[in-house]
């Protein structure tokens, strides 16, 4: 049962923003901003990133801040967000003599604030849980994209794109199978549960009393282990310990064990600091860099190979969370291995959308299959690194090291989704491919 809460209220973090953005084929048509909202809704989900920065601010300053009340208001406040938008979602407001979607920028930036949140508030609130909910919210988190893509496929949204003189005629509200309040209200229930099991998480005392009860095998190394296991493999010295202390002085023994221990404590701290480096820039790729060049790299080979890149992508996301319940990696080298076929399919991917709008293999069933192949094993394979390495930080440090973990990784995202942005829209490495014209 805590699994399932912990599921539902990871849910929250990024289903806002996703659902929004999955909706955009039908928001452009009612929106005044047209083809220009993804812009904006880009400019005021990294606004957001104010939020967390101005909490980091506050907690490096040893100012106290209850982090339960701060959860509990942020998932008050998306759920009154997502609940304008189905009243609202298609009303304007003039600004400055334009019409603009105010409301719905509004709500996008609170929705937002909740995803920029959940790495430096949802995700160091599981300090005290056993390390194997750490699985169950990263579980969740992918499921925040599966829900709202399944209901906007059912929905019938970005099934037709038609061209029309070289003017792409985009989804009408006529052709999907229920308007958009009804889309948005499903999105607001799921927040409500959300906030519903958060509440049962924080203050039913059947789970409360299971914080700080540890599972000593979710990985078979503590800290103290750790240390072991690497005088055995780097150091390659712990199996002589005994015999060194049955031979030299106390004196002498003293000071080789103390050696030794200080030597490991540094491969220690390197070794964290490496895992931190490694999320991070997990996080620049997967949340931030990949995700806008993803157009880029799929659409020269056809609408079907980008629907199947993001469907694939989102589902599987949460299957590879799924998978660390059986298949749990504390080596670093096996950790090594995986960053380096990310590092491989990432290139890959790059280098397509560099060369959009005529890739290699344009009309070959061959680069259809290799690029959702590729956006696959990216998905896969940087979703459960990033469950690993934060796990494995949270397990072989001490519970504080989630909330530097989150720091990590929001500036990761953030630092990705910025760059992409200058990229795409002030130079011309990526070019749009426009099927029209083809």
């Amino acid at each position: 049962i805590i699994h399932l809460l912990v599921i539902l209220f990871s849910v929250s973090t990024w289903i806002g923003i996703n659902g929004i953005f999955i909706e955009l084929p039908l928001l452009v048509n009612i929106a005044p901003e047209s083809w220009n909202l993804p812009a904006y809704i880009v400019i005021v989900t990294q606004s957001a990133n104010v939020g967390p920065a101005i909490y980091i601010f506050l907690r490096k300053n040893k100012c106290e801040l209850n982090e339960s009340l701060c959860i509990l208001c942020l998932l008050c406040l998306q759920v009154l967000a997502m609940g304008l938008l189905i009243f609202f979602h298609d009303k304007t407001t003039v600004i400055g003599g334009e019409k603009h979607s105010l409301i719905l920028l509004v709500s996008v930036f609170f929705n937002a604030l909740v995803g920029c949140f959940s790495s430096v508030l949802f995700l160091p609130y599981f300090r005290d849980f056993d390390d194997i909910y750490i699985v169950s919210y990263f579980i969740g988190e992918g499921l925040s994209g599966v829900l709202p893509s399944i209901v906007a496929l059912i929905q019938g949204v970005g099934e037709r794109l038609e061209c029309n003189t070289r003017e792409i005629i985009p989804l009408n509200a006529s052709y999907v199978k229920f308007p958009g309040q009804y889309y948005f209200l499903f999105l607001t229930l799921v927040l409500v549960l959300s906030l519903v099991a958060f509440i049962i998480l924080q203050y039913s005392p059947s789970v409360q009393s299971r914080k700080n009860l540890r599972d000593p095998n979710f990985f078979t190394q503590t800290k103290v282990q750790l240390v072991d296991y690497k005088r055995h493999n780097e150091l390659d010295v712990s199996p002589n310990v005994w015999y060194i202390g049955h031979t030299l002085s106390r004196k002498e023994n003293k000071e080789a064990n103390c050696s030794l221990s200080k030597e490991a404590n540094n491969l220690y701290i390197l070794r964290k600091i490496y895992l931190y480096i490694l999320i991070g820039i997990c996080c620049f790729f997967s949340n931030g860099f990949l995700p806008s060049i993803q157009s880029y790299s799929c659409l020269p080979y056809g609408q079907l190979a980008y629907q199947l890149s993001i469907t694939c992508a989102q589902f599987v996301n949460p299957l590879a969370c799924f998978s660390t319940f059986w298949l749990k990696v504390s080596n670093i080298k096996i950790i090594n291995c995986l960053s380096l076929i990310c590092l491989i399919a990432g290139c890959y991917v790059i280098c397509i959308a560099l060369l959009s709008p005529a890739p290699p293999l344009q009309s070959s069933i061959i680069g259809v299959g290799l690029i959702v192949l590729f956006w696959i094993i990216l998905s896969g394979i940087v979703s459960y690194l990033k469950l690993i390495i934060v796990s494995l930080v949270k397990h072989i440090s001490s519970s504080k090291a989630l909330f530097d973990v989150g720091i990590v990784m929001q500036v990761g995202s953030a630092s990705g989704a910025i760059i992409s942005f200058v990229l795409i829209n002030f130079t011309d490495f990526f070019k749009v491919y426009d099927s029209c014209s083809v």
